[in-house]
């Protein structure tokens, strides 16, 4: 497999890939109602990734975009996609209640992050996502050592919201570090970190 490495005009086709692969996230899933989770994570997806792509690498494992990873630094990501645009692109098609409770998930997360001190040029691996028909044939796996392999003398810290995905990464070598339950909206976060 052959690491692509996105640009602006690749990120239609990528947000539809992100949109498939968390559809039933729980993060997503605990914050938009169905009949307009696919459309708003699409939009989601692609603002983070055009605000990303100039602050990282989004990365493809071909041209059809089956699979995609997003790198950039916990500094650059902290800030993410300017939250006014989001909010003009998502407003009608999200209802005000699920923004709070996305805003509220969204926050739960990155407290939990900031509460490591990670510097912030620490590599952060924001997103992954394979469409779930290519799940289980080492597409994400394969993106992941490929960047490991060309970043081995850094941290890299990343965070899932799966105790499955945990495992997943524990077996590429991240070390679990914290782990948080937002019980208001019954939102489990673990943290992980692999150093050089």
């Amino acid at each position: 497999m052959t690491v692509k490495i996105l640009e602006s005009d690749d990120l239609e086709t990528a947000s539809r890939t992100f949109a498939s692969a968390y559809f039933n996230y729980p993060f997503p899933s605990l914050s938009i109602a169905e009949p307009r989770r696919m459309e708003c994570l699409e939009i989601l997806f692609r603002s983070e990734m055009e605000y990303l792509i100039k602050h990282g690498t989004v990365e493809a494992n071909s041209a059809d975009c089956g699979g995609i990873a997003v790198w950039s630094t916990v500094g650059a990501a902290g800030s993410g996609a300017p939250a006014t645009s989001l909010i003009r692109r998502l407003f009608g098609k999200m209802k005000i209640s699920e923004m709070i409770h996305l805003a509220r998930n969204s926050y739960a997360v990155g407290k939990g992050r900031r509460s490591l001190n990670l510097p912030d040029d620490t590599l952060y691996l924001y997103a992954i996502g394979v469409l779930p028909e290519m799940q289980g044939k080492g597409i994400a796996s394969k993106l992941i050592l490929d960047k490991l392999a060309e970043c081995s003398n850094q941290t890299v810290y990343l965070e899932t919201n799966t105790e499955h995905n945990c495992k997943f990464y524990q077996n590429l070598g991240f070390e679990l570090v914290l782990k948080t339950y937002y019980q208001k909206n019954n939102l489990t976060t673990w943290y992980l970190i692999k150093h050089p």
